[in-house]
C-alpha cells in the first residue's frame, strides 16, 4: 500500500486531468506533450542554494547545478526523461537542483538532441560528449550517472560505451523506471498494470519516432540485449504497478546475472518515475536518501 502523501500526490496528478500532464500513449501528439512536460517540470520548486551555470559542451548545451558547500570528491550527470522527445537542461532543474542540495555534488543536465527530428543515435552521442567532457573536468574524482524514464535508458547506455570504448567509468548508475527495450520483445501486459502516464502501445509509439526498426537491437538502444558484465554497480527504483516495472526489474536481474553490484527498490501503488517528485511522499524520501547513501558508498 502506497502512504498517504503518496495516495495525495496521485489525487493532485488526477485533478490536473487529461491535457494538462504528459501521458505517451498510442495516441501520443508530439506538440501536446513537449508542452505538457514543461508544464510539469516548471512547477518543480528549485533548491535555495543552488546555483546554474551555463555552459556548452561537445556542442551540447549544458547546465550545472551548484550547491552551496560543493564537496570535491565526485560529479553528478543526470539525463532527464521524457522519452527522447520532450525535455532539456532548463526543464531538469527541479530534480538536478535536489541532487546537489542533497549530495552536494554539482550536477550536469544538458539539452540532448530530441527526436523525432533528431533519431538515434542523436542523443547517445551528445550524452557522450558531455560524458566525455565531465570525465576531463573532474579527473580522479567520482561520476556517478542519473536518469528516469528514457534517461535510465541514457544513463545505462553511456555506461556500456564507457566499459566498450575503455573510458574512465563511472563510480555507479542510478535508474528510476528504465526503458529497457524498445523491440517490443517485452511483455509489459501484466495484472496489476495501472500505469496512466506510459502504455504499452506509447513505447511502440516512441520506438517509431526515435530509432529505425533494424537498430532497436541495437544494446545501447535497448539494454536488454546488453551483456552487463564489467559495469559499475546500479542502484535502481521503480513503481510495481507502471508499465516499465517489467523493464526495471530485468535490469537487476542482469546486473546480478552479470555479476555486477546491485542495488534494486520497489514499492507499491506510486506512478512512473516517481522519485523525481522529491520530498514530497515517504517513498520519494527514501529513494533519495538511498541514492544519495549509495553514492556516498561507491564514491
Amino acid at each position: 500500500m502506497a502512504s498517504r502523501e503518496m495516495e495525495a500526490l496521485k489525487r493532485i496528478m488526477a485533478m490536473l486531468g487529461q491535457g494538462h500532464t504528459a501521458a505517451f500513449g498510442a495516441d501520443l501528439n508530439l506538440e501536446h506533450i513537449r508542452s505538457a512536460f514543461a508544464r510539469t517540470r516548471a512547477q518543480m520548486p528549485v533548491e535555495r542554494g543552488v546555483t546554474f551555470l551555463s555552459d556548452t559542451f561537445g556542442g551540447v548545451e549544458t547546465e550545472c547545478a551548484v550547491p552551496e558547500g560543493e564537496r570535491g570528491d565526485a560529479a553528478v550527470l543526470y539525463s532527464h526523461g521524457g522519452g527522447l522527445i520532450c525535455g532539456d537542461a532548463k526543464t531538469s532543474r527541479g530534480y538536478a537542483s535536489l541532487l546537489a542540495a542533497e549530495t552536494g555534488y554539482p550536477v550536469y543536465s544538458y539539452s540532448y538532441r530530441l527526436a523525432p527530428e533528431n533519431p538515434y543515435p542523436a542523443a547517445l552521442d551528445d550524452a557522450m560528449a558531455v560524458y566525455r567532457e565531465v570525465a576531463a573536468r573532474h579527473p580522479g574524482k567520482s561520476l556517478f550517472l542519473l536518469g528516469e524514464s528514457s534517461g535510465g535508458s541514457l544513463s545505462l547506455g553511456m555506461g556500456l560505451k564507457a566499459r566498450d570504448q575503455g573510458l574512465v567509468m563511472p563510480r555507479g548508475i542510478i535508474v528510476y523506471s528504465p526503458i529497457l527495450d524498445l523491440t517490443g520483445a517485452l511483455d509489459r501486459r501484466f495484472p496489476g498494470n495501472c500505469d496512466p502516464a506510459v502504455s504499452p502501445e506509447g513505447l511502440a509509439r516512441l520506438a517509431e519516432l526515435t530509432c529505425k526498426k533494424e537498430e532497436r537491437k541495437d544494446p545501447y538502444v535497448s539494454p536488454y540485449y546488453a551483456d552487463f558484465a564489467g559495469l559499475c554497480p546500479i542502484f535502481v527504483a521503480w513503481d510495481e504497478s507502471e508499465t516499465l516495472s517489467v523493464d526495471a526489474s530485468l535490469v537487476e536481474k542482469k546486473a546480478r546475472k552479470a555479476g555486477v553490484p546491485v542495488t534494486a527498490e520497489h514499492f507499491p501503488d506510486c506512478f512512473h518515475a516517481f522519485p523525481i517528485s522529491g520530498r514530497s511522499t515517504e517513498e520519494g524520501r527514501k529513494v533519495l536518501r538511498d541514492t544519495v547513501a549509495f553514492m556516498r558508498a561507491h564514491g
